[in-house]
Formats: structure tokens, sequence, C-alpha cells
């Protein structure tokens, strides 16, 4: 029996507020954070390069054009997310007024960097440098003090990822999460090492598509994920002048 294929586009959010003013990083992990105006353009701007529909330029959950939403979202028979806002609300408002079904899941969160959540990355090279190596040179390794490990991440999402196929093979769906579970499953994925995982460039509204072919043997099925793309591009918001033309 042919098996069809399934079809996954993962796309981090854009923008949230209490990002450093300087454009450095900071680690928000679990912190609920919620779009900025430029973030929900970052995310409407990456779905309309993908679906090709034209949104409203009008920003925010309840100024999307209803119409062009649901032409979007259409595109997809699923829609999962992160329950954390910086995800969930733009999620909920892309589905909104459409046929897709929105799904939040728990295990799709950000890790969770515990004492360092909210700090900036250059705060902690200045004060933990010698941790901070151990993200990069062994991350499976790393745990920020009262945090979560890396290794037991990875897990979470090796398993959600599982879970989703399982659940919607054959379907093609929009994964709507952060910046760490995308480095995770590109790692995972691809078959790369561990220390991999930190060599993608991932920003505001990145978004990467697998193609997941399935065999069945014996009773089991088995997954063969292929990268088809990865939009790493920075998404900038045309200025105001060009955007209300």
């Amino acid at each position: 029996m042919s098996l069809q294929p399934t079809f996954v586009d993962v796309m981090r959010h854009g923008e949230p507020e209490g990002s450093c003013p300087d454009g450095g990083t900071i680690l928000r992990g679990s912190i609920d954070h919620v779009l900025t105006p430029k973030g929900w353009k970052q995310a409407e701007q990456r779905i309309m390069s993908v679906t090709g529909n034209l949104f409203s330029s009008r920003l925010g959950p309840n100024n999307l054009e209803a119409n062009n939403l649901e032409a979007g979202a259409n595109c997809w028979d699923v829609v999962i997310t992160s329950p954390l806002r910086r995800c969930s609300e733009f999620a909920t408002a892309l589905v909104k007024n459409s046929t897709t079904t929105l799904f939040i899941k728990d295990p799709w969160r950000e890790l969770d960097y515990g004492d360092w959540e909210g700090l900036s990355t250059q705060k902690i090279w200045q004060d933990s440098p010698e941790i901070m190596e151990k993200m990069w040179q062994a991350p499976l390794e790393f745990c920020a003090p009262n945090g979560e490990p890396v290794k037991e991440f990875s897990q979470r999402i090796n398993h959600a990822w599982n879970s989703l196929l399982s659940e919607f093979q054959g379907k093609r769906i929009l994964l709507v999460c952060h910046g760490g579970v995308m480095r995770v499953l590109l790692q995972q994925l691809l078959l790369m090492s561990p220390e991999g995982m930190n060599r993608f460039a991932i920003p505001y509204a990145a978004m990467t598509r697998f193609r997941v072919d399935h065999s069945q043997s014996s009773g089991n099925i088995q997954h063969w994920p292929s990268l088809i793309s990865h939009a790493s591009d920075e998404i900038k918001p045309e200025p105001k002048s060009r955007v209300d033309v």
C-alpha cells in the first residue's frame, strides 16, 4: 500500500516584546512574551511568501484581513503551535475563519533557561563563559542554572515529532514554534552531531520545510524525512509608506 507523504512547515515566531534594545539576543525560554507589531508583520510576511496571499497591512490578531488569513491557513490541513503566546496568538489568528484545525501542544514549548531567563547572552558570556562554551561545544551536556537540561529538551522534541507524524501522517502541517525547537529538529532529522544544532541561522519568522516519506514493513511504519528548504533570511517589514499603499 502506498503511503502519502507528510509535509511539515516549521516556522519560528516573530519578534516578541522584551527584546534587547541594542538588537542583542536574550534567553527568553518559557517567559510568555507576546509579539510586537513588528513581530506580527514578520510572521505575516513569512506566511505570505509561502502561500502567495496578500495580507492586510494592519497589524495584530484582530486587524488581519479575515479572507486573506483564511486563504493562507487553508494551505495546510493542520496548524500546530507551542502554547506560548508569541506562537499561539498568531497561529490562532491565522486559522480564524478558515477550515484548518488548530492544535496547541505543550511539548513544542521552548527550552526553559531557569535562572538565565530574560538575560542577554552578552551578559551570560561575561559572567559564565565556561558554561556558555559547553552550550556550544557539547550542547547535550548543557543545562542553565535551575533550567531544563538540553538532553531532556531534545528527547521531548523527538517524542513530539514522532507523535506529530503518528497523528497527522499524510497531512500538510504548519508548526509554529521556537528557535531552540527548530535547531533540535534540524540536528535530529539531518542526522548531525549534537553540536551542529548551534550552526543554523534561525531569525524571527524563519521557516523550514520537511517532506516525510513513509514505508511499512511487518506492520511497522518507518519515517524518512528530507529537507526541502530552509528560509533563514531575516524578514524586515516594509516601510510604512510602502505598506499603506
